[in-house]
């Protein structure tokens, strides 16, 4: 069964501003057309895929993307390519197995397996499958498959700093933007098309939503928007915000989105030896660190960006304020709460 749906599965890589970005997708029709994440393309200057078979086309059009549930339908100039075969999503339920198929950081074909957590409602207004099959950057767009070798949803986030808790959008979202495709367009297409699109429908008012959660981290987030200026501040338990941690950005709007400076604040310790006394000493001392931080989509429904970051595992030298690993771009999204 792996074997049959990795056939299926392709690798998307390209360029944006920031280096290269992979991601996955599948495909759903043996003329080309392929199903992914909006966000793996949202940036891209330009882009390729390579199916599992080796061969690789240079270029993809946009057939539709949904901005709501992060979906996107791709045409590539394809012929008697092996078609994945589709589940009903409406029939899935909490505790069914499931693998999912993708390139985590441009590993293509990694496949990993788990069951079907529950079915949750996301407050943007869709269904999300959650499920344990482990996932991680590069899987997103890529398929979740249930016993039967059916995809029944399309792997798009995982709740960072947390083990087994990854989402998907159910399949037939995609099958229903499928039936609504339009005329090709570019990725500069796309961008155009991104930036007019109108205003929501269902925002819950004027007022812009005040508190978010980090779908990677989990965090609470407070966000005001003040005319193109949007500022943040993380929503700390009592006893770090005593000790002195802070968490805030300022980002200001441009061309492509916002961007700005994200500054934390941290408390922490380290052991001096006193030579004079012949004893050890702790000493406090607060670490102020300004980072780039960016939004590439900015919603009352969604906001998604970049952060420029040491990694999680990167270690801190509280004495010279300095990480033991260099900074790299890490990918959040965040939701109402």
């Amino acid at each position: 069964m792996v074997e049959k749906l990795s056939k299926s599965v392709v690798l998307i890589k390209g360029n944006d501003d920031k280096g290269v970005v992979f991601g996955s997708g599948f495909l759903l029709s043996s003329d080309g057309k392929i199903a992914t994440n909006l966000h793996v393309i949202r940036t891209l200057k330009s882009g390729g895929v390579q199916l599992q078979s080796g061969d690789i086309f240079d270029s993809f059009t946009i057939l539709a993307f949904d901005d709501r549930k992060d979906l996107a339908i791709l045409q590539i100039a394809g012929f008697d390519l092996p078609a994945i075969e589709l589940g009903n999503s409406n029939d899935v339920k909490a505790g069914e197995p499931v693998v999912a198929i993708g390139s985590p950081r441009g590993l293509q074909g990694t496949v990993t397996a788990g069951i079907i957590s529950s079915i949750r409602d996301n407050p943007a207004g869709f269904k999300t499958i959650q499920t344990d099959a482990a996932a991680n950057p590069g899987n997103s767009g890529g398929p979740l498959a249930n016993g039967k070798g059916q995809v029944i949803g399309v792997v798009t986030s995982k709740l960072r700093g947390s083990e087994g808790l990854n989402f998907a959008v159910p399949i037939n979202y995609a099958r229903g933007l499928v039936a609504a495709a339009g005329r090709p367009m570019t990725l500069e297409g796309l961008k155009a098309a991104l930036s007019s699109l109108p205003t929501d429908s269902f925002t819950n008012g004027p007022t812009f939503p005040a508190l978010w959660k980090s779908m990677s981290s989990g965090t609470n987030v407070k966000v005001r928007s003040q005319n193109d200026i949007v500022y943040t501040e993380a929503i700390l338990p009592e006893e770090a915000a005593k000790a002195g941690f802070f968490y805030g950005w300022e980002l200001r709007k441009n061309s492509t989105g916002y961007s700005g400076t994200a500054r934390h604040i941290v408390a922490c310790s380290y052991d001096t030896d006193d030579w004079a006394r012949l004893s050890v000493k702790t000493v406090s001392n607060r670490c102020t660190f300004e980072n780039p931080v960016e939004f590439s989509h900015f919603s009352e429904s969604r906001i998604e960006g970049r952060l420029n970051h040491p990694p999680d595992n990167a270690k801190l030298n509280c004495r010279k304020c300095t990480f033991n690993k260099p900074r790299v771009w890490q990918a959040f999204v965040w939701i109402p709460e």
